[in-house]
């Protein structure tokens, strides 16, 4: 597949995919001698295969700006509750505290 770019006489950019390169080439030509449209491109173009994953995303309601507290059955040895740390990211693993893979 290959796209034709260009602009118009007027300056709008312009686009048409072609499917082999000699029609792209018959279209630039096209555009040069009848339509006087000097700023031609072409590219080829190939199709990127994509992926999807699936990520779910873990929240706690009510307590945006404060930090997680850890249920603590006997306390800490000053008696207060201890705080939970967040996991680190590691290496293969999701970068964004939250974030896991299902």
């Amino acid at each position: 597949m290959y796209m034709v770019i260009f602009h118009s006489g007027d300056g709008k950019p312009g686009y048409h995919q072609a499917e082999s390169l000699d029609e792209a080439v018959h279209f630039v030509e096209r555009l040069r001698n009848q339509e006087q449209v000097p700023d031609t491109r072409i590219f080829r173009m190939t199709e990127v295969p994509l992926e999807f994953k699936t990520y779910i995303k873990v929240e706690v309601a009510g307590t945006a700006g404060e930090e997680a507290v850890a249920p603590v059955e006997n306390g800490s040895p000053e008696g207060e509750p201890e705080v939970a740390e967040p996991p680190l990211a590691t290496a293969g693993s999701p970068a964004r505290f939250g974030r896991f893979r299902a």
